[in-house]
């Protein structure tokens, strides 16, 4: 024995070659990529139609808000003759189609009842589907019911509002319009 060795030494093990984590993994496996594809499958088929959804209940928000003047022109001639005015008096300009909205067009009053406001919708949003405005008045002026398809009449307010007999829903799809038109 030497004076370098001490009986207590072990013996020297052979060195094994280091793997680095570039060695372990060098891409991902066939299970990893169709575990991904599939988890992209699902949200794609949940996501597509609530974004389609989202695109149309935008484009009749745009109707509505075309349907501005319109109420606007009713409510002025409502509160200064005497809730009656005739197609002529409202003396709107005819509608310029839009690539959402084929049309907007609003009724004559006769002692409140009348004065609706119809939007009529292109086939990017569904063809021909309406969304009816119905003016109620009353002691404080007009308030306006949406209604789209299945909607019901609203109860009256109960400051001496005049019941608006031409009442009707339109054709537009629940899912499309907004809260308050359904």
């Amino acid at each position: 024995m030497t004076a370098t060795q001490s009986p207590a030494a072990a013996p020297a093990k052979a060195k094994q070659p280091r793997q680095t984590l570039y060695a372990k993994s060098l891409g991902f496996t066939l299970i990893e990529l169709m575990m991904v594809l599939a988890i992209i499958g699902i949200l794609a088929t949940i996501a597509i139609p609530q974004l389609r959804n989202y695109m149309t209940r935008t484009r009749v928000t745009e109707g509505l808000n075309l349907a501005a003047t319109y109420k606007l022109a009713v409510e002025e001639l409502a509160a200064s003759n005497n809730n009656t005015f005739t197609k002529e008096q409202l003396a709107l300009l005819d509608f310029v189609p839009t690539q959402n909205v084929q049309n907007i067009t609003a009724s004559p009053m006769n002692n409140g009842s009348g004065g609706i406001v119809t939007i009529t919708y292109s086939q990017n949003v569904e063809k021909d589907a309406t969304l009816i405005l119905t003016p109620t008045v009353t002691d404080s002026g007009i308030q306006w019911q949406c209604a789209a398809k299945g909607s019901s009449k609203a109860a009256l307010p109960p400051n001496g509002a005049i019941d608006n007999k031409e009442f009707a829903a339109g054709t537009l799809p629940a899912r499309f319009a907004p809260a308050n038109c359904r």
